[in-house]
């Protein structure tokens, strides 16, 4: 499809602009400077905001690159913050499992110290992690989807962090992907590899628990 003359004009223009200030933004060191910027020359705009992003790439900046750094940097600084907290912190244990079917269906289970289930069932087709037939990225989900329900356990708790111990059969997953989502969350995440298969027995079984039918706070020990 033609750009229509106005179009073409507001491209040329965003390309002089960037042009004329490049050196401020290659030195940009975090998204929000660029941010910063786009707010200042009124590019903060569903129109403008795209092409803003692709002019920068002209002059070798990379906007999303920049902005999924600043995070990674963040998440690393908030994990490091965690990994500090006491060994009285509050804890929460849990055991995690998944399966693979040879219908290409997977099913994943959460369960507590008291080895009940606290959240279990089929993985939905679009499963943020999970990739079909991979069990290592059916694992990790899974791993992943528990951090998020401790998170949910620390706010039913009104606690503003917690330790959560992760048991896990598969020492191939991801472990620093699952820190970062730990900071994010207020979650200080330890990785426990081990032959407890408690969680997979459970993946196993017919039917599913809603995450949402449990008193999460109940999986907060303040005890440590």
């Amino acid at each position: 499809m033609a750009l229509s003359a106005e179009e073409k004009a507001r491209w040329s223009e965003i390309d002089s602009i960037i042009a004329e200030h490049k050196q401020e933004l290659k030195a940009a060191t975090t998204h929000e400077e660029l941010k910063t910027f786009a707010e200042e020359q009124g590019f903060m705009n569903k129109s403008d905001f795209g092409k803003f992003k692709f002019s920068l790439r002209k002059i070798a900046v990379n906007y999303d690159e920049l902005r999924q750094a600043t995070f990674a940097q963040r998440d690393k600084e908030r994990a490091e913050e965690l990994s500090d907290l006491d060994d009285d912190a509050p804890l929460i244990q849990l055991w995690v499992g998944a399966v693979e079917g040879d219908d290409d269906s997977a099913a994943f289970a959460i369960c507590n110290e008291d080895d009940d289930a606290v959240w279990y069932g089929k993985f939905f087709d679009d499963d943020r992690i999970r990739q079909v037939g991979d069990l290592v990225s059916a694992e990790q989900s899974v791993a992943d989807k528990a951090i998020w329900l401790a998170s949910k356990a620390r706010e039913a708790a009104d606690v503003s962090a917690a330790r959560l111990h992760l048991y896990t059969t598969c020492p191939q997953l991801d472990e620093a992907a699952l820190l970062a989502t730990g900071a994010r969350f207020g979650i200080a995440v330890e990785v426990i590899v081990d032959e407890d298969e408690r969680a997979i027995q459970m993946a196993e079984a017919p039917g599913y628990k809603r995450w949402q039918d449990n008193d999460l706070g109940e999986l907060v020990s303040v005890d440590g």
